[in-house]
């Protein structure tokens, strides 16, 4: 009824908007397969032509590699979609074509390394693409009161937080695709300690600079839990208890850190 008033004869769903797709199908390969022939054809249009390496580098990192970006921003590339476009790249730089192979004198994973450790720098597409959803993910932690985090929030995790959050049966995509990022986040995050009540001893990343951020020290028949049990009273740390129960590494970094009286957060 609708679209016969509004005199609608075709529906631009199956297109793209801003540059990225309105739709997804049960496959995310063919979705975006269009970015993997935006690097051909930039690939493509400098074959045949004579490039020192240091252009060939310069094209690569700041141009054909910068080109997914938007869509690695928003949504989960499959593998298939990153290996395909890290094959064109190491292509154009071993041999200066997009489509023939030639010999690769080292594995695609020695060319992502630093240039200190002997590698080029590449990036490495899946890897780069889940730290670009880490960043979502870090905005609607850090910002619970956008609209985009309050949306989110109803659908989702209405009656938890983000880092709590599941994902669900039904879920989308971009959803999907954000608690992708959220391993990647979930790694860096650490608690700052203030009464020490809601943080775990054992499983919560509570100790900057050290290891994984939580005691090496085995929990076997230990009786305290929570970082408030470690305390005498707040802000003050109670260090024979903390040398009694770690080992000497644990003890010393528990020391160091810092106890705020404010309540902690992440």
């Amino acid at each position: 009824m609708v679209r016969s008033e509004l005199q609608i004869d075709t529906e631009a769903l199956s297109y793209r908007y801003l540059d990225l797709p309105t739709t997804l199908g049960r496959s995310t390969t063919e979705a975006f397969e269009f970015l993997l022939s935006e690097v051909k054809g930039l690939v493509g249009s400098q074959s045949g032509r004579e490039a020192s390496s240091t252009g060939r580098e310069v094209l690569l990192k700041s141009v054909a590699q910068a080109m997914p970006t938007y869509c690695m921003s928003c949504f989960l590339l499959s593998k298939t979609t990153c290996k395909k476009m890290r094959a064109t790249i190491a292509n154009y730089w071993w041999g200066g074509s997009g489509d023939k192979h030639h010999i690769h004198w080292l594995r695609w994973d020695g060319l992502t390394r630093h240039k200190s450790e002997g590698g080029m720098g590449f990036r490495d597409l899946h890897l780069f693409n889940k730290a670009m959803l880490g960043k979502q993910g870090w905005r609607l932690f850090t910002r619970p009161d956008s609209l985009c985090a309050k949306v989110l929030k109803v659908r989702y995790f209405h009656d938890g937080n983000f880092l709590c959050s599941t994902r669900k049966k039904h879920a989308s995509h971009t959803w999907r695709s954000i608690l992708a990022g959220r391993e990647v986040l979930e790694r860096g995050l650490i608690k700052r300690i203030g009464d020490g009540s809601s943080t775990h001893i054992w499983n919560d990343h509570f100790i900057p600079m050290h290891f994984d951020a939580r005691p090496i020290t085995p929990n076997a028949g230990h009786e305290v839990s929570r970082v408030s049990e470690l305390m005498i009273e707040a802000g003050r740390w109670n260090k024979d208890l903390i040398k009694s129960i770690f080992l000497p590494i644990d003890a010393r970094a528990i020391l160091r850190n810092p106890v705020r009286p404010q309540e902690e957060d992440w």
